[in-house]
C-alpha cells in the first residue's frame, strides 16, 4: 500500500513539475523539459535499470530535471567535432552519460531507412585520450523509440575508447582510428563515432563481448549500419566536487598552454653571430677567404 501511494505521489510530482515547465505561446505550448535528449522520462528509465548510486540521481532527474550547469557538451550549442568535445570534457573524471540521436540513411537494407532514432552510453570512468579501450564500467541503453539497457557482460572491459591527434604526432605503422567508440574491438567496435561527429556506426552484438547481447536500434541486423548524427549531449554526473576540479585543471592548462606559446627572442642571440648565418655565408660562396679572428 506504501508503495503504490510513493508511486502515485511522485507521477502527480512529476505531472505538476511538466506544467510548471510548459511555455505557454498564444496557442502553442513547449516543453522545456524535453529541450535536451536527456528528458525527465529518459533519466526515469535509467534510475529503474541501474542499480548503484547513480539511480538516485537520475529519479531525481525524472522529477526536478537535470541541472543545467552538467550539461558538459551538445554538439548543437559548442559545435560538432572530436577537438571541440574534447575541449569541453577534458579533465572530467567522473561518471558521465552520453546521448546520441542519429538519422538513418537512406538506402540501407539493414535498417528502417529514414527512421530517427537515439542510443545512450552511461559511464563510470573519465574521458581520456588513448588508443586504446579503458574502463571499469558502463551501460548501453537504447532509449528512442524504446527504451533498453543492455549491462556490461564481465568478460571483456573494452568500455570506452577516445582517440584524437595530439600535439606531438608520431608515425604509426597502423594510426588507430580518431574518433569514440564503445564495445567490440579496434576495428569492429559496437558503437563507433568519426572524428566529425557527422556519422555514428553500430554493428551488431555478436562483435562485442563487453555488453550484453541486444539490438540498440529498430530491425538492426548482421550488417554494420551507418546513420547521420543529429545531436549529441554528454552529462557530467560527478556533482559539485567533479566540476569543480575539472575547472581547475582547465585552468591550469590554459596557464601551461599561454607559457609554451610565448618565445624569448633574446635567447635566439644575435643572427650575425649564429652558425646558422655562417652555414649560409658559405654556402652561398664556398670559394669566399675567411680568417678566423684570435
Amino acid at each position: 500500500m506504501k508503495l503504490k501511494l510513493g508511486i502515485i505521489f511522485l507521477l502527480t510530482r512529476v505531472v505538476s513539475y511538466k506544467q510548471e515547465s510548459s511555455v505557454s505561446t498564444g496557442n502553442t505550448t513547449f516543453d522545456t523539459s524535453d529541450a535536451y535528449l536527456l528528458t525527465r522520462g529518459r533519466a526515469w528509465s535509467i534510475s529503474l535499470s541501474v542499480r548503484n548510486t547513480l539511480s538516485e540521481k537520475f529519479l531525481s532527474a525524472s522529477v526536478i530535471g537535470m541541472d543545467t550547469e552538467d550539461l558538459l557538451y551538445r554538439s548543437s550549442l559548442h559545435g560538432k567535432g572530436l577537438s571541440r568535445f574534447w575541449s569541453c570534457v577534458e579533465g572530467y573524471k567522473g561518471p558521465a552519460l552520453i546521448l546520441i540521436s542519429a538519422f538513418s540513411k537512406a538506402g540501407s537494407d539493414n535498417v528502417d531507412a529514414g527512421r530517427k532514432w537515439g542510443l545512450g552510453v552511461l559511464t563510470e570512468d573519465g574521458f581520456e585520450n588513448k588508443d586504446t579501450f579503458y574502463g571499469s564500467s558502463g551501460f548501453l541503453c537504447a532509449t528512442y523509440p524504446i527504451f533498453r539497457m543492455l549491462l556490461p557482460s564481465g568478460k571483456e572491459k573494452n568500455i570506452m575508447y577516445c582517440h584524437l591527434h595530439t600535439q606531438l604526432k608520431t608515425y604509426e605503422a597502423t594510426p588507430k582510428p580518431l574518433g569514440l567508440a564503445f564495445g567490440g574491438s579496434i576495428g569492429n567496435e559496437r558503437i563507433f563515432i568519426d572524428e566529425d561527429f557527422s556519422k555514428v556506426t553500430i554493428r551488431h552484438h555478436a562483435v562485442d563481448k563487453t555488453y550484453q547481447h541486444g539490438s540498440l536500434i529498430p530491425n538492426q541486423g548482421y550488417l554494420p549500419v551507418e546513420a547521420s548524427v543529429l545531436d549529441f549531449e554528454v552529462w557530467g554526473l560527478g556533482g559539485q566536487t567533479t566540476k569543480r576540479q575539472q575547472d581547475i585543471f582547465k585552468k591550469r592548462e590554459d596557464i601551461f598552454s599561454g607559457q609554451r606559446r610565448k618565445i624569448d627572442l633574446a635567447a635566439f642571440g644575435n643572427w650575425e653571430d649564429s652558425p646558422e648565418k655562417m652555414m649560409m655565408d658559405m654556402v652561398s660562396d664556398p670559394n669566399k677567404a675567411r680568417r678566423e679572428e684570435r
